[in-house]
């Protein structure tokens, strides 16, 4: 499998478990507030089944949003840091955000195992809350792995002498 059709599997299943996970909270919410209303009979756990839901969203979508740099940024210096060096910039950037998940997600993978020691659920459908934990941490491994990609792929472009894509979008910002 070449590295684009394997960066595109990821991509796309990540994206489908995040729609589908989306998917489901809408369907659950639907069925609960219909059934509350036609037959003043909601469906029992479906507020924590729609927050477990919404952790398994919002934590699939994380690794896509972070491997493709659309996280939140500020660019208050970019009009002042020279083109030659954004390259670097991006290397140092993705090297500390890569390392700083890395060490979230570690933390949240034994806080996931003490959860499953202690036997922690959920307060209504007693389910394991250990599992969830476990798939954010997963997810953060993955998301930490996808950055540090990018920093590889940053430090290529800076020995390559090719303007990466980072370059061209300062570039077009200015004007």
């Amino acid at each position: 499998m070449s590295g684009f059709r394997f960066s595109k599997a990821i991509e796309r299943g990540l994206g489908s478990l995040a729609a589908l996970s989306l998917f489901l909270m809408m369907v659950v919410t639907f069925v609960d507030v219909a059934s509350r209303n036609l037959l003043n009979a909601p469906i029992m756990g479906s507020t924590e089944m729609v927050e477990i839901l919404l952790a398994i969203m919002v934590f699939m979508a994380f690794p896509l949003v972070s491997w493709q740099e659309e996280n939140i940024c500020v660019d208050l210096l970019d009009n002042y840091f020279p083109s030659k060096w954004v390259s670097v910039r991006q290397v140092i950037i993705n090297l500390i955000c890569a390392c700083s998940l890395i060490l979230v997600a570690t933390t949240n993978w034994k806080l996931a195992g003490r959860s499953l020691e202690y036997e922690e659920v959920s307060e209504i459908l007693e389910m394991p809350l250990g599992y969830v934990t476990y798939l954010i941490s997963t997810t953060g491994f993955i998301g930490g792995l996808l950055t540090l990609f990018n920093a590889f792929y940053y430090t290529k472009q800076m020995f390559s002498n090719k303007p990466s894509e980072s370059d061209m979008s300062i570039k077009g910002k200015e004007a």
